[in-house]
């Protein structure tokens, strides 16, 4: 037994030291690997700063930035409270239409408006509307509530329209582009709940 303890204890010490060793070279080459970049900082998942230190590096180089085939773009680095820093823009202040996009304010307009479990009826004018695969149709009377989810999911025109139909379209556009002004989106403009219209347009910016 006692010599068992002579010869096992010295073989552990050994194997206890060579695994030590071998930790530390290893945690010396991954400090030294490429995972540490640019000038010192210590890259562990943070795409945005390294993308960030990049750009500073080759501010004075000639940089080729990746094809965007969008119209307009723009990326933007916030704090969520007072610095922005624009990344890259193309196009940024340019007008364009923004399709269906536009439901987001619609459905803005009826969560500050409407009871939601309020019934309202499609009409024809709204059945007219362009359809999904899965929509509503003229006759139905549906909640509020339910039409909004509609329109939402399933980017229902029909549903959009009839919404506004509740409280008279041109009362609802009015409502739209005075929520617009509210949250300073000074380039967007509504004509319409459904985003049909190419003159509904807003920017990237």
């Amino acid at each position: 037994m006692n010599l068992n303890r002579i010869i096992i204890g010295p073989i552990l010490s050994i194997v206890f030291l060579l695994f030590f060793v071998y930790s530390v070279f290893g945690l010396e080459l991954v400090l030294k690997s490429p995972l540490q970049i640019y000038e010192g900082e210590l890259f562990l998942g943070s795409a945005s700063g390294a993308i960030e230190n990049l750009v500073q590096e080759n501010q004075n180089k000639d940089i080729v930035l990746p094809e965007v085939y969008a119209s307009s773009a723009i990326s933007v680095k916030t704090n969520l409270s007072d610095t922005n820093r624009i990344l890259f823009e193309k196009n940024a202040s340019v007008r364009l239409p923004i399709a269906s996009l536009t439901k987001l304010m619609t459905a803005i307009v009826v969560l500050d408006n409407y009871n939601l479990s309020d019934t309202i009826n499609v009409s024809k004018i709204a059945d007219s509307q362009n359809p999904t695969k899965q929509d509503v149709g003229f006759g139905d009377k549906i909640s509020a509530g339910t039409l909004l989810s509609i329109m939402l999911v399933d980017s229902s025109n029909k549903s959009a329209y009839a919404l506004s139909e509740s409280i008279g379209t041109e009362k609802f556009v009015s409502l739209m582009n005075k929520k617009a002004k509210d949250l300073g989106l000074q380039d967007t403009f509504f004509v319409d709940s459904t985003g049909l219209s190419p003159n509904n347009v807003s920017t990237a910016n």
